[in-house]
């Protein structure tokens, strides 16, 4: 009998304040910068703000954790594990994943935990549920939610970080089906620290954040210009390991959820497979950066639109800070 670990439901949570690219646009001119042309790379049109004096990652976790419950016709009580996944988390103690078990009013005896794999976060939380579910028999059902709020500690100097990032939060409901074929398939990583030192949050480090020479510029997000070009080949490099080990070729794959951070490299991706762009959700657009959230916001896009029917077969990736890559394949 085999073991599946089913996407059994997905929904997306967003902030109400729309912020469209005018505003970045003249926010960099006055600046002297035209980010006309990075716009466009990044594919950037809208992308939503929370409102900082009452939202924060942990309340649209609980959001977006409400939502795909109500989706998926579940209470609180039947999910037997939850993991919160941010890479701005509002708290670091107690994890998040305490406070949205309260929040849908889990049962008593439910895992609970907080990841934080950068970029890549959602994709490693899902997979590593997805195995830990197959080896514990008392394991039927996963909540994991991701949420990030990027934008609030962007520097206003910095137009990738400032002008493209956008807050929201995306969950996922892990549901174990035996005797499947549909589920969780096969995951790969790729890891190059060359550029560990370029992308950081907060800037100065946690250890100097009650520093009072510390500049609000110093805890905010530090962001230099990489080369893209070996994320780019690991992404081709992955794919193809995750295709060959599993008999399957691009043409199998319905859909490729990828990172949003960059429309350009999407299309670049695409044209290295040639394959129908229409495999290629891209909701950056829309929702701006989302980081750990939007390859599954990618997802949630695929399935909603109809691209997506079950046994369908799925392919995740991102790339985090520190040039972390994960791929994962997954059938529908």
């Amino acid at each position: 009998m085999t073991t599946g670990i089913i996407l059994k439901e997905v929904a997306v949570y967003h902030p109400s304040k729309i912020v469209n690219n005018d505003y970045y646009l003249n926010h960099f001119h006055e600046q002297g910068k035209n980010i006309e042309g990075l716009l466009e790379a990044l594919g950037r049109e809208n992308r939503y703000i929370a409102d900082y004096e009452k939202e924060n990652t942990l309340t649209m976790a609980i959001e977006a954790s409400n939502k795909v419950l109500k989706k998926a016709n579940l209470t609180g009580s039947e999910i037997d594990s939850i993991i919160f996944v941010s890479s701005t988390p509002e708290f670091f103690a107690p994890p998040s994943a305490i406070a949205i078990h309260h929040a849908i009013e889990g049962k008593p005896d439910a895992v609970v935990s907080d990841m934080n794999a950068a970029c890549v976060g959602m994709i490693v939380a899902v997979e590593q549920a997805s195995r830990t579910m197959i080896g514990n028999p008392h394991l039927q059902r996963t909540l994991i939610v991701a949420s990030e709020q990027l934008h609030r500690y962007a520097s206003k100097e910095e137009a990738v970080t400032f002008a493209s990032f956008g807050d929201g939060a995306c969950a996922v409901i892990l549901e174990k089906e035996e005797n499947k074929s549909r589920g969780f398939i096969d995951s790969a990583y790729k890891i190059d620290t060359n550029s560990i030192d370029k992308i950081v949050l907060p800037a100065c480090g946690v250890s100097k954040l009650a520093d009072v020479t510390m500049t609000a510029y110093d805890k905010r997000v530090k962001w230099e210009n990489v080369n893209n070009d070996k994320a780019f080949l690991s992404t081709v490099e992955l794919i193809e390991k995750l295709l060959i080990r599993n008999n399957l070729t691009t043409a199998d794959i319905q859909a490729f959820c990828f990172s949003q951070l960059s429309r350009k490299n999407i299309y670049k991706i695409q044209e290295a497979f040639n394959e129908d762009i229409i495999k290629f959700p891209i909701v950056g657009t829309e929702y701006g950066y989302t980081g750990s959230a939007s390859p599954f916001m990618a997802f949630e896009r695929a399935v909603s639109s109809g691209q997506l029917n079950k046994g369908d077969y799925v392919i995740f990736w991102s790339v985090g800070a520190g040039s972390a890559a994960s791929a994962m394949l997954f059938r529908y």
